[in-house]
């Protein structure tokens, strides 16, 4: 078993990115939860990062089947999900409005 005390001796990855990973949305392996230890089964977890660090399609096949589910979880909500486009600025000004300027001094 695998735990936050032991991974980074027995993978080399650091206690926080496994208890990050394990609590992450999608994880598909079984924790057993001892307390605040948190465990999983050692062969299984590294089948799982090579299945992660082998094949980008089955990522993107992952992500895909991620947002097929995201998508029928609202729609039985009676909801749908909202593209927003991409402004590669952290926030984007109302339309309409424009900068504002300091007073000179």
């Amino acid at each position: 078993m695998l735990s936050q005390k032991n991974v980074e001796s027995v993978t080399g990855i650091p206690a926080r990115v496994f208890l990050d990973t394990i609590r992450g949305p999608g994880f598909p392996l079984p924790v057993t939860r001892l307390g605040k230890l948190r465990l999983v089964q050692r062969e299984a977890f590294v089948a799982y990062l090579q299945a992660l660090a082998g094949d980008p399609a089955s990522r993107r096949d992952a992500e895909v089947d991620e947002r097929t589910r995201v998508a029928a979880l609202l729609a039985s909500a009676g909801l749908e999900s909202v593209l927003c486009p991409r402004t590669d600025r952290a926030s984007a000004p109302p339309a309409g409005t424009s900068r504002a300027r300091l007073p000179p001094k």
